[in-house]
């Protein structure tokens, strides 16, 4: 190529894997993007994902450091956004009208990148879900309203096929009408943006639609006057990933169009974005090229990171009281600098500080004063070194507290290192003062003021009160000022290899197979590359099998996998980031929406920090759920009375110093593992540290909080737990292996006697901080020991080596004994590799389960036991809110720009897809919310109480509430009435409201109830106190049978259709039979015979009788009064049986009408109907006695995690593995249609079942058919149906059960169990048609 000739200067429309936030579009890395145009020798690039701003702080970073090398390269942040009608939303979309035009925007300086977070901020506001993904529009009279009212920032381009402009030049074709409006449009959007900011977009492509629009915008450029440029449409990096973002796209949806479109949407060269481009001349490509080099010059390098900045929200107004300032100001002398600060923050710390050490306890001491006095000081310093004011991040968090209480959930004591911070205590942010608690902790593992870093304090609320607490937040602080936090999901090695095989169509088997090679180490999956290469650092070897399935066998999984490994998959919520703001979010970032609709920050955490924002976090534990439960439970059940407030309540009932905290029989119930549930001991970890160990006070909890947690630190070692437990019950042993490791007896005395180390064992993060800092092992700083700790406790190999090797040279410089240097790291701290514990936290979770255990000793104990099956259930799982974002909104009307825009009517393809969504949206009527229940967690709840020994009786009709509820009396826990079947919420109000009830005819007397409603409370033992629950059935089906007092001719069909006409009246039979059939070919005073009739009545009767009439099918009819006289004289030949026979035909009758309305509604065991009627057993399970052996059944919790390979077969040249099928058995509790998955409780626990693909639904079909009446009868219910009893083969594949059979295995895949026998066996059928 002549050099000189004017080159590419670089593509300005790009995407980046955010792009994939709602559908996977692109496999291109942020780095990767600026390096490779780098490479290219492009002067310029620009990054505009799909509405989205998400990547921008980390683009900018990233920029930043490769600036430094490429002087002359610049980067422009951009966004593409999705244009359309004024007022568009889910309930006003018109199929084959309404598009979502894409649209380019480049921000050519701060004010520019702004005003695109406020269009992407509003587009995502309004956003709503259509065919299963958010649309998130823009409206023309956001671009009027945002760019139009400062125009000149932002460079506009006309963007794709997709585009408004692109898509009407297509149309204008065949629809030459269309060109004034185009004209039009074009002439808006150049004034809208400005002359010269408003460029047409071409793309290199061999597709004939854009070579045509690429030639029409040339002659619209020269007409128009409106430059041009020529862009890549970025998704994939180079030529030869193309085969690679195909797979990736196709393994969303297996039928996307991916080779048309996608064919040149990557970075190229020079030569090759030309070879595009025969038709143009060179002055025509170099035109283009200039105008590319214009909008590099004409935007600005400009930052959007910004130093934290604490916002200043609503504070409390303390009383301001001069002598108590000046009395305090003596024995705080921190006070003075605050109380004298220019900021109205610090200022307003000294009166919060004062209001606390009045009102709190444990305060007024010399011994606080002094703490009080290093936490102001350790936060003067930290403010003037972060350049923060952290007086107003604390004034926040008091105020946020407040709220959550005032929101109505209960607030934990403490979360993470702020327990040890005694000035949280007195803001009341926690709920610990330090001074008072046996557990050391230390203000500076909360804040070290010579650390540059944000500080983090963390919060406890209820779970089930989040979505309450953040409302409270946005009514009080404005809807505008609240945000959650977003995070990101990336692909994972498993993932990476999961999504491989789908777009590859490589079989699930194989692809569960391949992943399941991946380990993982304490939770945290190894990556693809550690898996085949290894890691040095953290010594992980390859995996052998991985790497010759990846190179042998799938080396075309291992080039996708390892492409999009670590890819932006999706979009979620930070578990407990909430940002608060006291100006427009859009001043730093933008906002979007989380897949629930939740309001989110288009930045993630730390992206939101480097452009000044602060998170607050709250976060939840199911303990405060749990504890709430029972607090409502006692106070209506009259144990406690509330005081004014939730707060007050809790404070006085369960306040951490109003806690019994040494009581012998309260530790006795931890002990024998009386208390269900106990926070942070329920697992067995827990409860095998309880048993070795027996901790009898707060501080011993806490450490046993600790070592569990702790790992064995190499493989085959003591675990720390047994290691503790041995130390305690003789701490000799501790003594002795330190002489043997060679320390002196100064040294064994010192280590034995310091706080750091409890019984032998470092095992928090503050006692190894503790330990560095001592002189003895070279007095370390605080600086140096916090590195430690995040080397040592995240198992970081540089850092580690770097802090080893730091440590060993400074204590050898100080000349410290090195055998007590090289124990202290080699042995006590090394139980801390990989994972270690705040002493704080431990000390406010145990004190959360002191709070537990207060409430099991104090009170009836079934109180708490029903209160954590309250929660385990779901019961306090609050309604789901279907406000989306998505009412419909005000429209702007501008006419100047809307006359033209809003009139093209286009028909879409893409578009028609999403009418079936978006017609449902239009004509779904709204409904009341009704809580679904989760049957599984119902069960499994039940299971656990059960195998703890607690009775969870059935409801009872006099005693059940709403939901679960103690009866105290008998020490059990009585089942709600919410959770059966059929009972919605408004009977069982009518049903507590007319208590009591005596009787079913009392019952039936006070409460309007339908059968199947009826029928279900007693199935579920409701009226169990009435008698024998099939008594009781038996006495309401003998109520609503329609039984008959006496019998008549009136009853004939009746006695025929029970077969109780004796035979030698059967003629009788069939002329009543024949007297029906007439009835229908009634005409006037006539019966009209059809030829049927005719020959019966032939057959029978005198056709003398009969009358000619043409009207009928045989030429006669018959006379009604003709034909009584007959009917009767027959029926009088049966008139005396009757007569004769009453009573024992009435027995007969009335015997039958309640065998019908029994078998209708009532057969099965006492078992069979706790399933239908509250889906779970009381009772033992229906299967409970199936012969295992038998037939080979397996018990679910028994089998591998991993499938278990059977044999390995080559096809093809790969190696095939085959799985061991196994068989489970259970009854259907619940299904889910979307996720293919089958709820099913089996005798020994709850088990979720996979079943992919179309597999599912042929099980889960309903078959009907036509029956002789012409009616629709069910011949076979879904498999999947609630309460059927089914056997799966298949495989376990990690928590579920994945369905799957091979060409021979000698089962079917599913088979629905039709009866149980006594002796263990069962009678099993497959579905009708796999049968057939």
């Amino acid at each position: 190529m002549d050099e000189r000739k004017l080159k590419y200067p670089g593509s300005l429309h790009n995407h980046l894997d955010w792009s994939n936030e709602r559908l996977r579009d692109c496999i291109i890395k942020t780095e990767d993007l600026i390096d490779y145009a780098i490479e290219l020798g492009h002067q310029v690039v620009a990054i505009t994902d799909h509405e989205t701003v998400s990547g921008a702080v980390r683009a900018e970073k990233y920029y930043r450091k490769v600036k430094e090398k490429n002087p002359d390269f610049k980067l422009i942040l951009g966004n593409e956004i999705y244009l359309c009608r004024n007022g568009l939303n889910a309930s006003n979309y018109k199929a084959g009208q309404d598009k979502y035009y894409h649209f380019i925007l480049l921000a050519k300086d701060a004010i520019g990148h702004q005003q695109i977070r406020e269009l992407s901020t509003r587009a995502w506001l309004r956003s709503y879900t259509a065919r299963g993904m958010r649309r998130v529009p823009t409206y023309y009279s956001d671009l009027f309203e945002i760019i139009g009212a400062n125009p000149g920032h932002i460079i506009g381009s006309s963007a794709c096929l997709g585009g408004c402009l692109p898509t009407q030049l297509l149309r204008a074709k065949t629809e030459p009408e269309l060109l004034p409006k185009i004209y039009n449009w074009i002439s808006q959007l150049d004034n809208l943006f400005g002359h010269g900011n408003f460029f047409f977009e071409m793309q290199p492509s061999h597709n004939k639609d854009q070579v045509y629009v690429n030639q029409r915008l040339f002659e619209l450029s020269e007409e128009l006057d409106i430059p041009y440029i020529i862009t890549t449409d970025s998704h994939y990096l180079k030529k030869e990933d193309r085969t690679i973002h195909k797979a990736y796209l196709n393994a969303q949806n297996g039928d996307r169009e991916v080779d048309d479109f996608y064919a040149s949407t990557y970075m190229m060269n020079t030569e090759e974005l030309e070879s595009y481009f025969g038709y143009f001349s060179r002055e025509q490509l170099e035109k283009a090229y200039r105008n590319i080099l214009k909008i590099r010059e004409t935007c600005e390098d400009y930052s959007l990171l910004k130093p934290l900045r604490i916002p200043e929200l609503e504070w409390y107004k303390y009383p301001q009281n001069k002598d108590e300032y000046l009395f305090y100001k003596n024995k705080i002398p921190l006070l003075e600098t605050f109380y004298n600060s220019n900021y109205i923050g610090d200022r307003h710390l000294v009166w919060a500080v004062i209001d606390g050490i009045k009102s709190r306890r444990g305060l007024q001491t010399d011994e606080a004063y002094k703490e009080i006095n290093v936490c102001l000081d350790d936060t003067w310093r930290s403010s003037i070194k972060n350049n923060a004011h952290w007086s107003a991040y604390y004034l926040n968090l008091q105020k946020n507290i407040d709220l959550c209480w005032e929101a109505g959930s209960l607030v934990g004591p403490g979360r993470g290192s702020g327990a040890g911070f005694i000035l949280l205590y007195v803001l009341g942010i926690t709920q610990i003062n330090p001074l008072l608690e046996e557990t050391k902790v230390f203000h500076w593992r909360f804040l070290n003021p010579d650390r540059a870093s944000v500080l983090d304090c963390d919060t406890d609320i209820e779970g089930s009160k989040r979505a309450q607490v953040l409302q409270k937040f946005r009514d009080f602080y404005g809807e505008d000022r609240v945000s959650n936090v977003a995070t990101f999901k990336t692909e994972k090695s498993k993932s990476a290899i999961l999504t491989a095989c789908r777009g590859l169509n490589i079989e699930v088997d194989i692809a569960s197979y391949l992943a399941g090679l991946i380990p993982s180490d304490r939770g945290q999956l190894r990556s693809l590359s550690q898996c085949m290469n290894g890691d040095e650092e953290k010594d992980f070897k390859p995996i052998k099998q991985f790497v010759f399935e990846m190179t042998e066998n799938y080396p075309e999984v291992w080039a996708v996998a390892s492409k999009i490994e670590g890819l932006i998959c999706g979009v979620g919520i930070h578990a407990g980031g909430v940002i608060f703001v006291d100006e427009p979010f859009t001043n730093s970032t933008a906002l979007m929406r989380a897949p629930d609709g939740t309001i989110i920050t288009a930045f993630e955490l730390h992206d939101c920090e480097d452009v000044s924002l602060i998170k607050i976090d709250m976060l939840s534990i199911e303990a405060l759920d749990k504890i709430h439960n029972e607090l409502d439970l006692l106070v209506e059940y009259g144990y406690i009375k509330p005081e004014a407030t939730l707060r007050e309540t809790y404070e006085k009932i369960i306040g951490i110093y109003n806690l019994e905290r040494t009581a012998p029989k309260m530790w006795q119930m931890v002990w024998e593992h009386k208390i269900t549930s106990l926070f942070q001991m329920e697992k067995q970890s827990g409860i095998n540290g309880i048993a070795l160990t027996h901790p009898k006070s707060v501080s011993e909890l806490a450490v046993l909080n600790s070592v569990i947690r702790l790992m064995a630190p190499e493989k085959g070692a003591e675990q720390p737990l047994d290691m503790w437990a041995r130390y305690r019950s003789n701490i000799i042993e501790w003594e002795r292996e330190m002489r043997t490791y060679g320390l002196s007896q100064v040294n064994i005395d010192w280590l034995m006697s310091h706080n750091a180390i409890t019984d032998g064992i470092c095992e928090s993060q503050e006692g190894m901080m503790q330990l560095l800092q001592e002189e003895q092992l070279g007095g370390n700083s605080l600086t140096f020991a916090d590195k430690c700790r995040k080397a040592i406790a995240k198992k970081q190999g540089k850092l580690f080596d770097e802090c080893e090797k730091a440590y060993f040279e400074n204590a050898q410089e100080k000349n410290c004994d090195m055998k007590l240097v090289h124990y202290v790291w080699d042995i006590l701290l090394r139980v801390q590799r990989g994972y270690s514990f705040c002493r704080a936290h431990t000390l406010s979770y145990s004190l959360v389960a002191l709070q537990e255990m207060n409430l099991a000793y104090r009170f009836p104990i079934i109180f708490w036991n029903c209160a954590c099956l309250i929660s385990d259930s779901g019961g306090n799982e609050q309604q789901g809110d279907d406000n989306d974002g998505n009412e419909e909104e005000d429209t702007f009307t501008i006419e100047k720009y809307t006359d033209c825009i809003e009139e093209f009517d286009d028909d879409d393809e893409e578009d028609e897809e999403d009418d079936t969504e978006v017609n449902k949206v239009l004509t779904t009527k709204k409904k009341k919310k009704v809580k679904v229940s989760n049957y599984g967690k119902i069960a499994a709840a039940l299971g656990k109480m059960q195998a703890a020994g607690i009775t969870v009786a059935p409801p009872d009709i006099n005693k059940s509430t709403f939901t679960f509820s103690p009866d105290v009396e008998n020490s059990i826990i009585r089942f709600g009435m919410n959770g059966i079947t059929k009972v919605g919420q408004d009977i069982v109000k009518q049903i507590i409201e007319n208590r009591p009830y005596t009787s079913i005819p009392d019952f039936l007397s006070k409460v309007k109830i339908n059968k199947p409603q009826m029928v279900n409370l007693i199935k579920c033992g409701a009226f169990d106190s009435f008698g024998q629950r099939e008594q009781v059935m038996h006495e309401y089906i003998n109520l609503i049978s329609d039984a008959k007092k006496r019998i008549t001719l009136q009853n004939m069909k009746m006695l025929i259709d029970f077969g109780l006409i004796p035979s030698e009246y059967d003629f009788v039979r069939r002329v009543f039979n024949f007297n029906k059939y007439l009835k229908t070919s009634k005409v006037d005073d006539l019966f009209l015979l059809d030829n049927i009739a005719m020959v019966f009545f032939d057959k029978n009767f005198s056709i003398d009788k009969l009358v000619e009439d043409a009207r009928a099918e045989s030429g006669f009819g018959i006379k009604q009064i003709t034909w009584k006289k007959i009917y009767d004289e027959v029926m009088d030949r049966i008139r005396p049986y009757v007569k004769e026979n009453n009573q024992k035909l009435l027995s007969s009758v009335n015997s039958r009408l309640t065998e019908d309305v029994w078998n209708k509604y009532c057969l099965g065991n006492i078992s069979k109907w706790e399933m239908d009627s509250v889906s779970c057993y009381f009772h033992e399970h229906e299967l409970a006695h199936v012969d295992n052996t038998y037939y080979g059944f397996s018990n679910f919790f028994d089998l591998a995690e991993e499938p278990e390979i059977e044999r390995v077969f080559e096809i093809k040249g790969k190696r095939v593995p085959i799985f061991k099928i196994h068989r489970i058995y259970g009854t259907v509790l619940d299904r889910d249609k979307m996720k293919k998955l089958v709820t099913l409780l089996t005798p020994d626990g709850v088990v979720t079942v996979k079943i992919f693909g179309e597999v599912f639904n042929i099980y889960d079909r309903q078959i009907s058919e036509k029956g002789v009446d012409g009616k629709k009868h069910v011949k076979e219910k879904s498999t999947f149906a609630r309460g059927n009893k089914i056997v799966v083969c298949g495989i376990r594949d990690g928590d579920s059960f994945r369905a799957k059979k091979y060409k021979a295995t000698p089962y079917h895949l599913c088979e629905l169990i039709e009866e149980v026998y006594p002796d263990g066996k069962i009678k099993m059928r497959p579905r009708l048609e796999l049968d057939e």
